[in-house]
């Protein structure tokens, strides 16, 4: 059953890519959009109500203030390097540790002129890493912000980060959007012992976008950040219930990541099975999808960011992302993670 899905994957993905390149021409304006998994953006000062000695200046990583400026300026000059025309619209970020580094980040000049407004909150997670989104203020109205908690019945010492709702108006077409930003639990102990915890965060967010189907049946949802989990999981194509890209309805999701996946192409390279991994993902609802007007999808597949000033060669020649440590030692990186981004179209013919 599987085989045929993949398969059924598979072919409708191709098709759609093929006619979305006769189509991009005839759209005027895009919108991009960007998910990053940011690597532990700590700032140097010790929070008592958080796992974070690990991050201080006095610590065994030595996490000083010249090196969090250097990441504030390495994640700066990836974020600007997406696209030369335009910073993000919309930035979706995980690992990041408070309020404070967000301000400082968009601080950073590189990033100023986009304007961007902050929605962040504190997590309920041990080491005080949290989601986040940063919306450019000239593009997008905030209409409402919620987060939602992920937690276990039988487990009470578990923590993990809340998943980010925003609801958005884009000003310019007057669309709204529901954006969710995830950073679901992560594979600790093993994928088939640690599963469980990701089932749980995707039956909360699935309780949510059908909240969102039942009161409007063309929702257009944008669900970005790192699943931990890949697009063919039971996480994702079970619990959540995203479907294949074939006969699309506006009332259910779809992974604009699943066409790398099946491709062995990823945003993650996990260095104990030297293989990429596609945890990184992006899911729509179909009305993103079949819009004739207004912010619309004209591809079904994401595109990774990968350029050679933030990977890392090894002696093999294999490339992967330039961490900011590993283990102890500083390597001075960018993020073990690789950023992902596609772009909403509007002013469509």
């Amino acid at each position: 059953m599987k085989k045929v899905f993949y398969l059924t994957l598979i072919f409708s993905i191709s098709f759609t890519n093929i006619f979305a390149q006769e189509t991009d021409i005839n759209c005027r304006k895009n919108l991009l959009v960007v998910s990053y998994n940011v690597e532990n953006l700590f700032d140097t000062i010790d929070d008592p109500h958080k796992v974070d000695n690990e991050f201080l200046p006095t610590s065994k990583k030595k996490w000083t203030t010249s090196r969090y400026n250097e990441k504030l300026s390495h994640l700066t000059k990836v974020i600007s390097s997406v696209d030369s025309t335009k910073l993000p619209g919309l930035l979706s970020l995980v690992e990041v540790e408070n309020q404070l580094v967000l301000e400082d980040l968009i601080k950073e000049k590189s990033l100023q002129k986009a304007r961007y407004e902050i929605i962040h909150h504190e997590s309920p997670d041990r080491r005080g890493i949290d989601v986040a989104l940063l919306y450019n203020s000239k593009l997008f109205k905030l209409i409402n912000k919620q987060f939602y908690k992920v937690e276990l019945s039988n487990d009470n010492y578990f923590k993990t980060r809340e998943i980010l709702y925003a609801k958005l108006v884009f000003k310019k077409t007057k669309d709204t959007l529901h954006i969710f930003v995830n950073h679901w639990p992560s594979r600790r102990g093993g994928q088939e012992k640690s599963e469980h915890k990701r089932m749980r965060a995707a039956e909360v967010l699935k309780g949510i976008t059908d909240s969102l189907f039942m009161a409007d049946g063309n929702p257009r949802i944008l669900i970005m950040g790192d699943f931990n989990d890949e697009p063919t999981d039971k996480s994702i194509i079970e619990t959540l219930n995203v479907k294949a890209i074939n006969n699309v309805s506006n009332s259910n999701l779809y992974n604009l990541s699943l066409n790398k996946h099946l491709q062995k192409i990823g945003s993650y390279y996990y260095w104990k099975t030297k293989e990429w991994n596609m945890i990184d993902q992006i899911i729509v609802s179909g009305q993103v999808l079949n819009s004739k007007k207004g912010l619309q999808v004209k591809s079904t597949d994401i595109e990774i960011l990968r350029h050679d000033f933030f990977l890392y060669t090894n002696k093999n020649g294999v490339k992967s992302p330039a961490k900011t440590y590993g283990g102890k030692k500083y390597y001075g990186g960018y993020s073990d993670h690789l950023p992902i981004y596609f772009y909403l179209y509007y002013k469509c013919k």
